[in-house]
C-alpha cells in the first residue's frame, strides 16, 4: 500500500514536532512496557510470534503492508544453543514514492536473566521516569521509537525523505544466523541501514562494533580411580599445554589496535588504548565428575572479539596453530576444536551522508555543537556485520536512549532508561526521517 501524506501549506517547525513527540509520553510508555512483558528470552527464543501479533496491527493501521518471514528450521538448526518456537521476523514497508528506502531495525529477543533483580523483570515497571525491564535499552525501546515516531511523522502530515522498511528479528543476541541476516540474503534490506540500538543520547556516534567467535576446545582422556591415576589419562592436565598456548596467543592478539578511536571514558576505565582493541577471553572451563575419577574430558571455551582490520580465517588459523603446539606437548588422546562466528566486525563510512544527517538530527534534539560530538567504535558486537558482508558498501547509522550512568545497563540486572531518553531517541528518529 502506498501511502503519502498531503503536506499541510505550512510546515510545522521543529519546536512543533518535538512538542507532539512529548505529548506522546503515556503512548510511548505503554507501548514500551506492553513489548517488555512479552518474555521473548533467548535461549530459547520462544513468543517471537506473540511480540510479531502485538506489533503488525499497529504497522497496518499507520498504511504499511507486512509480512511475515519464517526463517527455515534447516537454518536455525546452525545456530549452537537450544533454540524453541518458529523464528519468525516482521517487514513492514511503505512506499512514498522517494528514490531512496531506509531499513528501520529493532531485534526483538532479550538475554535471559543472570541474577536476581530488585524488580519484576518482565513486568515494565515505571518509577521516577524510569521505565524497568529486561530489553527496555536492549532493545525494545527501538520497536517503540520507530512506532510513535511514525504515529508523528503522521499526525503532523510530514514526508519522510525515504521510503520505509521496518524490520522486527529474531536473535540477535546469540548470532550465527540471525533474522536480519536472513532477510539481507532473501533481499527484504532496502537502501541504508538504520539500526535502533547502538545510538545514544550523548555527543557520541558509533563508527565501529568488534567481530565476536566463540571457539570450544575439549581434550579427551581415560577415566580411572584417583588412587591410581597411572592407569588412566587426565584430560584437565592435557588440557593445561593448551591453555598456556593460548594464554600467549592472547598475549599478542591483545597488542592489536585498530584505526578506530574508542570511546574516551573507556581508557580512564582501564581500557589498554584509546583505540578498538581485540579481546582475547578464557570464558569457560569444565572437566572432571567427582574428586576420586580421573577426568576423561575437559572443555575450554574462548571468547575472542575482533577489530574490523582483522579477519575471521585468521583467527581460525592463529587458534588452531596455538592448540597444535600444546598438543604436542600434552598427553591428549584427541583435542577437538569447533568455532562459532557469532557477528562480524563492521566499520562505518565516515564520510557517509546518512552519518551527517543523524548528527545533525542528534544536534537538533540535545543541542551539542558539531566539534563536541565523538565518533567512536566498541567491543560489543551486533548483527549489522552479517548485512556488510551480503549487502557490500551498504551505509549504517545509529539511533538510541542511552545515555552516560545506564550505558552498561544492558544485560545487567535492574535494566533501565529514562523516559525523557527515549522521547529524544523518537524525536532523533523524526527528524531524521522527515525534517
Amino acid at each position: 500500500m502506498t501511502r503519502s501524506p498531503k503536506r499541510k501549506s505550512q510546515s510545522p517547525s521543529t519546536e512543533q514536532v518535538f512538542k507532539l513527540v512529548e505529548q506522546k509520553r503515556d503512548r510511548i510508555t505503554t507501548i514500551l512496557r506492553d513489548l517488555i512483558q512479552i518474555p521473548t528470552v533467548v535461549p530459547p527464543g520462544n513468543n517471537y510470534e506473540e511480540l510479531v501479533d502485538y506489533a503488525e496491527p499497529l504497522f497496518r493501521k499507520m498504511g504499511f503492508h507486512t509480512e511475515r518471514v519464517v526463517i527455515p528450521e534447516k537454518l536455525v538448526k546452525a545456530i549452537p544453543v537450544p533454540l524453541e518456537g518458529p523464528r519468525v521476523n516482521l517487514v513492514a514497508t511503505r512506499e512514498h514514492g522517494c528514490d531512496e528506502y531506509v531499513t528501520i531495525y529493532a531485534h526483538m529477543d532479550v538475554v535471559p536473566i543472570e541474577e536476581p533483580w530488585t524488580k519484576d523483570p518482565f513486568a515494565g515497571i515505571v518509577e521516577d521516569g524510569k521505565i524497568y525491564g529486561r530489553g527496555v535499552l536492549d532493545m525494545k525501546c527501538g520497536i517503540a521509537g520507530m512506532l510513535i515516531a511514525i504515529e508523528v511523522i503522521d499526525e503532523l502530515a510530514l514526508t519522510p525523505h525515504f521510503n520505509l522498511v521496518c524490520t522486527l528479528c529474531t536473535d540477535e543476541e546469540i548470532g550465527v544466523y540471525p533474522g536480519i541476516y536472513h532477510l539481507a540474503k532473501e533481499g527484504y534490506v532496502k537502501g541504508h541501514f538504520l539500526n535502533t540500538e547502538l545510538g545514544a543520547q550523548l555527543p557520541l556516534i558509533i563508527v565501529g562494533t568488534a567481530g565476536d567467535v566463540d571457539v570450544s576446545i575439549k581434550t579427551r582422556g581415560r577415566s580411572c580411580h584417583s588412587g591410581m591415576n597411572f592407569l588412566g589419562i587426565n584430560a584437565v592436565e592435557a588440557m593445561v599445554p593448551i591453555l598456556n598456548e593460548l594464554l600467549a596467543l592472547k598475549a599478542e592478539v591483545e597488542q592489536r589496535e585498530s584505526s578506530v578511536p574508542t570511546i574516551p571514558l573507556l581508557k580512564s576505565m582501564g581500557a589498554p588504548s584509546d583505540k578498538m582493541t581485540p579481546m582475547f577471553n578464557l570464558a569457560i572451563i569444565k572437566g572432571g565428575t567427582k574428586s576420586n575419577i580421573v577426568p576423561s574430558e575437559c572443555e575450554v571455551t574462548i571468547n575472542r572479539r575482533y577489530i574490523p582490520e582483522e579477519k575471521y580465517e585468521d583467527i581460525v588459523r592463529e587458534i588452531q596453530e596455538a592448540v597444535e603446539r600444546g598438543k604436542a606437548q600434552s598427553k591428549a588422546l584427541d583435542v577437538e576444536v569447533k568455532f562459532a562466528h557469532c557477528y562480524p566486525a563492521l566499520k562505518l563510512d565516515l564520510q557517509s551522508p546518512y552519518l551527517k544527517r543523524m548528527r545533525e538530527a542528534l544536534q537538533a534534539v540535545k543541542g551539542y555543537k558539531e566539534e563536541d560530538i565523538l565518533y567512536a567504535g566498541i567491543s560489543g558486537s551486533t548483527d549489522m556485520g552479517f548485512v556488510a558482508e551480503v549487502l557490500k558498501g551498504i551505509h549504517f547509522v545509529m539511533v538510541g536512549p542511552a545515555a552516560f550512568d545506564n550505558f552498561s545497563a544492558a544485560h545487567a540486572a535492574d535494566e533501565w532508561i529514562r523516559i525523557d531518553d527515549l522521547l529524544n531517541m523518537t524525536k532523533q528518529l523524526v527528524h531524521y526521517l522527515a525534517l
